[in-house]
């Protein structure tokens, strides 16, 4: 799981894990939403083809952080300037991925909160 989560996201902090007595730090994704346009601009060459390498300047000039990223649309990458559909197509796909995965580490968050809760009761 812990391999899966370091795909699925870019940057990592360190965060205590308390199942031994001993604290023991592990390496957690920061979330999408703090991502800085500097963390954008590295999921884009990580994620995005060598063509669409080229956009890493455009991304940087409308300061795309993580929280823009989630919200971007075929139109928003229209507007910047991505006037090649296929590119468009192959950012946004990224895009969604990264959605889905920030939607499922949140989800799987709650539930862990869920489960801390129902053993506190």
């Amino acid at each position: 799981k812990a391999t899966s989560r370091s795909n699925s996201e870019m940057v990592e902090e360190t965060v205590p894990v308390a199942k031994t007595k001993q604290p023991k730090m592990t390496a957690r994704p920061k979330p999408v939403y703090m991502w800085t346009v500097a963390d954008t601009l590295k999921w884009l060459r990580r994620h995005c083809t060598d063509r669409c390498a080229q956009y890493q300047e455009l991304f940087q000039r409308n300061e795309i952080t993580g929280r823009t990223l989630l919200r971007i649309t075929d139109d928003s990458l229209h507007r910047m300037g991505i006037l090649d559909e296929k590119d468009r197509d192959d950012i946004l796909r990224e895009i969604i991925k990264q959605r889905l995965k920030t939607d499922i580490m949140e989800i799987r968050d709650m539930e862990l909160m869920n489960n801390v809760y129902q053993n506190c009761i």
